[in-house]
């Protein structure tokens, strides 16, 4: 068990749920045990009179979460019989996330440092978001062989002031950092990163109400009124400029184009997705992709079953096994996709077969 689960005594007699996820080693990310831990807690805090709220923190100075334990999904994949543990990783995982977005009470996230795929996933469906200022924020999936999940298909596009900036992150898998989050609505709150400890002391004391609405805006002040840390800033006018201008395009292969001519540009931050980008696996961009354009016209509960059952899907193609081990176990050793061309659409028959596979385990939905 990696999540620590306890209770920290406040005002009123009302107190604080709080989930530390506990795994600094791997800067917290998640395992199916994991998942389960916070699904029941919250969900035995959810009803109980005296949890005014929820705060959600990682373990270490590396980050708040890196997403999911990828050696775990890797031994799912490779030792028999335990695909099936993926499948299950994938579904609570989602339904956790799924779960935090529409729960009653207010939930804080402090996210701190790196916070990537799941771990972003997480901290996207608590309703207050803090960022310090060496916080950066990645969907990387593309590079090993995913997708963007967790419902960023869904809310990723809806970060900013248009699709742009999400296509990109969706793409490529590039950070953006905290004034960028709080630019774009992916955070509210920039506090210093020291201030984590005086700031949950201070929660303690917050005169908490037993009405929920009440402890969303007592919540809201005082986070607010607590003194706000500077953070660094990737996506400038030049980048942003970039961004809208590459994405403008209903093709993916004109948006491909378009982000691969970004080795050459004045942008650290485009050069980086740019690079990123010619080492994904050319399936997960055009997953990534597609995803987005159909979860545009879905809803949130369907496009969680649209990528639980694409999740079901990729945890049998190749290219997730291949891209864990290129990050794992062979460093420096490109992956094997099964298209091998950069920057490139799969081919009819290889899109067909992701379909039937789609199609074969939509029953997990």
């Amino acid at each position: 068990m990696t999540v620590h689960v306890s209770v920290l005594q406040g005002a009123n007699g009302m107190a604080l749920g709080c989930l530390a996820l506990s795994a600094p080693e791997r800067i917290n990310a998640q395992n199916l045990a994991m998942v389960r831990q916070m699904a029941a807690a919250l969900s035995a805090w959810q009803d109980a009179a005296d949890i005014a709220a929820i705060v959600i923190i990682g373990a270490g100075e590396r980050g708040f979460c890196a997403g999911g334990d990828l050696k775990a999904l890797y031994q799912a994949m490779t030792e028999p019989g335990q695909l099936a543990a993926g499948d299950d990783f994938f579904r609570e995982e989602y339904q956790l996330c799924h779960s935090l977005r529409h729960y009653p009470k207010p939930v804080l996230a402090w996210g701190h440092g790196i916070i990537m795929g799941g771990g972003w996933g997480v901290f996207a469906a608590t309703s207050h978001r803090v960022v310090t200022p060496g916080t950066r924020l990645a969907m990387p999936e593309t590079g090993i062989g995913l997708f963007p999940d967790v419902s960023a298909s869904w809310w990723l596009p809806r970060l900013g002031d248009g699709p742009s900036l999400g296509r990109v992150l969706g793409l490529t898998g590039v950070p953006i950092q905290a004034a960028d989050a709080l630019a774009v609505g992916a955070a509210q709150y920039l506090l210093p990163a020291a201030d984590r400890h005086a700031v949950l002391t201070a929660l303690a004391t917050l005169p908490w109400q037993a009405a929920a609405e009440e402890n969303h805006a007592l919540l809201s002040d005082f986070l607010q009124r607590w003194p706000q840390a500077e953070g660094a800033q990737a996506l400038d006018a030049v980048t942003r400029a970039a961004l809208h201008s590459a994405t403008a395009a209903d093709e993916l292969s004109a948006v491909l184009a378009a982000i691969a001519t970004w080795v050459a540009s004045d942008s650290p931050w485009c050069r980086h997705a740019a690079q990123r980008l010619a080492h994904a696996s050319p399936t997960s961009v055009w997953l990534s992709w597609t995803l987005q354009q159909r979860a545009a016209q879905q809803t949130l509960v369907q496009t969680v079953a649209l990528e639980t059952a694409l999740a079901a899907a990729a945890l049998r193609y190749g290219d997730f096994q291949a891209g864990i081990y290129s990050t794992l176990y062979a460093r420096g050793e490109a992956p094997r996709w099964q298209v091998a061309a950069p920057f490139s659409e799969p081919d009819a028959t290889t899109a067909a077969q992701f379909a039937a596979l789609w199609a074969e385990n939509t029953c997990m939905a």
